[in-house]
């Protein structure tokens, strides 16, 4: 696999039954990041680590301490085959996508039918980076920078705007006004001010730039 196979797209695994086979660290990572697109997620694990139980035990995902079956894919969306062992991952694999569900296998690219970028998460923002497996350290040095680059608040900004852009979009005026504003909402000056004096000022200069003539 090389970086042009790749086809960047985000799922909505909303309410989807994923499945993640392991119970360590890695498999714990793939479960949160699951959790956070409210994805349905079973866990079929050996020797879970206590994260993964202490999630399980909280009702957030359904816990399977046991080996893996050929008959847990059954149903799946999308799978994370995460355990130590690469045969178990390769046998995970290959039922995954004799079914024709979408499969991770962590550590081998060429088991996989998709992979899992270095992601930085601001709000509703989604930035992704990815290697095509040719370097994951290099990816998530870029997602720390990336993540130094744009703070926490950004994600709070872009949530305003979104809820601004909606009274935008219906105001009564032209679309080339509405047009400008939105373009001025995306620029520094807004951001800025919206860090500096919130989003009620934030809002009072968007009408101003609005409806002036």
């Amino acid at each position: 696999m090389n970086d042009q196979d790749l086809y960047p797209v985000f799922l909505k695994l909303q309410g989807k039954r994923c499945l993640v086979v392991g119970g360590g660290g890695v498999a714990y990572r793939k479960i949160i990041d699951l959790l956070d697109c409210g994805a349905d997620i079973t866990v079929v694990a050996e020797e879970p680590i206590p994260e993964c139980i202490d999630i399980a035990a909280k009702g957030s995902v359904k816990l399977l301490s046991r080996r893996f079956r050929p008959e847990d894919i059954e149903g799946a969306f999308l799978i994370f085959a995460a355990t130590d062992d690469d045969v178990v991952n390769a046998e995970v694999a290959a039922l995954a996508r004799r079914e024709g569900i979408l499969v991770n296998a962590v550590d081998d690219p060429m088991q996989c039918d998709f992979l899992s970028g270095a992601v930085v998460k601001r709000g509703p923002l989604r930035i992704a980076v990815s290697t095509g497996g040719s370097s994951p350290l290099i990816a998530r040095k870029i997602r720390c920078e990336l993540e130094e680059r744009y703070s926490e608040s950004l994600g709070d900004f872009i949530h305003a705007v979104g809820e601004m852009r909606k009274d935008i979009l219906a105001a009564g005026c032209t679309e080339e006004r509405k047009s400008h504003t939105l373009k001025w909402l995306t620029g520094e000056d807004a951001f800025t001010l919206y860090l500096d004096s919130g989003k009620e000022t934030l809002w009072e200069e968007v009408k101003k730039i609005l409806f002036s003539s």
